[in-house]
């Protein structure tokens, strides 16, 4: 199919906008009346997934968060039932930091798995890594609860954060391909306290049923309900990958690309990108009209593989390393990072805090998930939908056009709340005067899961917007990134842990984090120019290749 046979095919949508100099990463998320347009716009395909029906939807939001909130809890629930193994492999002549690999190199896995899990998805479709997922979760539990030795169990531990890696890259893909862009935080803000307070309360019951019954069924269980995971997986998690035509509404060219990031382009930015991205081996692509496939159609587990799988995903990891030139880019990998890595320091703490400076039982222990259960539907409201609240407030005021960096001042919320939960915790960890109350580790731990939940929230709708030549990439790049620094702040703490104690330990990782929050300021004014100069080296360039 030649250019021009593709632009005619860019279907026009009638709609009343507002003249604006664009820069590129900013979207017309407002008409000229102040109506919300729903970006991406759905095609006339019925297997769209943007017009899927609600029970549909509902069906991969369910699976999708069930199996997140499964493989989540299990690889971050340890750190209640830590002393278990602590004296299991101590006696087997493992020394405590060594043993401490089983909490901590999950989350190191969880980043890898991003590379492995979407790469995936992106050349064989979102159905098959999935259920592929789906299932090495329920071998690799299966196998930690079958263990005999530290080896064994540690493998299935780095297994079980392999596949976790989907939970934060090819789920909230899926999740954006189902969805338009002025829902995504709210979306994503569901996904993110679904997670956490399910997780919680099942760590909950994690110190409980190892008194119980064994840690072996802290697994066992585990496994059962990763099994559901999958057969809700096999039957409601359908195929989301899908070539969305270009659109044109009020001269500018709206386009979806393979990670399901939508950009509206101008007319000259429109023809390049269809030139570079349309596929050419599917003249019929338009001319056929679609059939909508059955419900058995749609249970099959191959959907195909990508007419430029090779190219895309090469295109990607390129894209990868080309995004880091963006400040924001390199802000959104960092904030949660700190974020992440302080979350998990803290789960590694609060087993002895609670046991050894508190007196509580070992089986009690899990209590302290309680606190969390409500902080994340808290910060499901107040970086979900006040997210997204806040976005069109500022669009509003801007012209009806919402900039990337305007997701940024939600994170104000976490800022504060972070600092004051960390303090909170580090300053009653202790319990030097032996008649403090318990209830300041387990608040501060609860302030700081608020915190944590809204970074996750703020900052995957900040990371998917503010890169603007191929937003889908930078994502997966800031999604697994992330992980891989968090792994070396958590396990740097135990060190700093047994060198200087709590309060000066938490204080350290308290001054990070408030350093890097407060670089967002900065940030909100250098990130605009830097996508302005980017946008005009792109346009320049472009203009010299017409010219040769």
């Amino acid at each position: 199919m030649d250019l021009k046979a593709q632009v005619s095919n860019v279907e026009e949508v009638e709609g009343k906008g507002v003249a604006h100099n664009r820069i590129d990463g900013n979207a017309l998320l407002l008409n000229a009346d102040g109506g919300i347009r729903r970006l991406p716009i759905p095609s006339s395909d019925p297997n769209d997934p943007l017009n899927f029906p609600l029970w549909m939807k509902a069906g991969i939001i369910v699976s999708s968060c069930w199996f997140a909130i499964m493989s989540l809890a299990v690889i971050g629930g340890l750190g209640a039932i830590l002393e278990t193994f602590m004296e299991l492999y101590g006696r087997e002549g493992y020394n405590p930091n060594t043993i401490l690999l089983l909490s901590t190199l999950p989350s190191l896995m969880v980043g890898i798995g991003n590379y492995i899990v979407l790469p995936f998805a992106l050349a064989y479709g979102r159905r098959p890594a999935f259920l592929m997922a789906a299932l090495c979760l329920v071998i690799s539990t299966a196998g930690c609860a079958a263990s005999t030795n530290f080896a064994g169990h540690l493998t299935g531990r780095v297994f079980q954060g392999l596949t976790a890696g989907a939970t934060e890259s090819l789920l909230p893909l899926m999740l954006t391909e189902i969805t338009f862009m002025h829902q995504r935080a709210l979306v994503f803000g569901l996904y993110w306290s679904f997670q956490t307070a399910f997780s919680s309360a099942l760590s909950l019951g994690s110190s409980y049923e190892t008194a119980a019954l064994s840690w072996r069924w802290y697994y066992g269980i585990f496994t059962i309900a990763a099994g559901i995971g999958l057969f809700l997986g096999i039957f409601f998690s359908f195929e989301t990958r899908f070539s969305r035509p270009a659109t044109s509404i009020d001269g500018h060219v709206i386009v979806t690309d393979e990670f399901g990031v939508t950009r509206i382009l101008d007319e000259d930015e429109g023809r390049a990108y269809l030139a570079a991205h349309m596929s050419y081996d599917s003249e019929d692509q338009y001319a056929t009209p679609k059939l909508e496939q059955s419900y058995t159609q749609r249970l099959g587990v191959w959907s195909g593989k990508s007419p430029r799988a090779g190219r895309i995903i090469i295109e990607a990891f390129r894209t990868m390393m080309q995004s880091l030139t963006s400040p924001g880019i390199v802000y959104a990998i960092l904030v949660p990072s700190i974020t992440i890595g302080s979350a998990v320091a803290i789960s590694l703490t609060y087993n002895d805090v609670l046991e050894n400076h508190y007196g509580w039982p070992a089986k009690s222990v899990g209590l302290i998930n309680i606190a969390p259960m409500p902080a994340a539907f808290l910060a499901m409201a107040a970086a979900g939908y006040g997210g997204d609240r806040i976005t069109l407030w500022a669009a509003r005021r801007n012209g009806g056009v919402a900039i990337p960096e305007h997701r940024l001042i939600p994170l104000i919320i976490p800022f504060v709340t972070g600092i004051g939960g960390m303090l909170l915790y580090a300053f009653t960890a202790d319990n030097s005067s032996h008649n403090g109350s318990w209830a300041g580790p387990v608040l501060g731990w609860g302030i700081f899961e608020f915190a944590f939940v809204c970074t996750l929230i703020t900052s995957t709708t900040f990371a998917a917007e503010c890169w603007p030549q191929n937003p889908g990439p930078a994502l997966v790049l800031v999604v697994g990134t992330k992980n891989i620094i968090s792994f070396a702040i958590s396990y740097a703490l135990n060190y700093m842990v047994t060198a200087h104690g709590y309060k000066w330990s938490i204080g350290v990782l308290t001054g990070v984090f408030a350093g890097v929050f407060i670089a967002g300021v900065p940030i909100y004014f250098i990130n605009p120019r830097w996508r302005k100069r980017h946008a005009e080296k792109e346009a320049a360039r472009k203009s010299q290749s017409s010219n040769m």
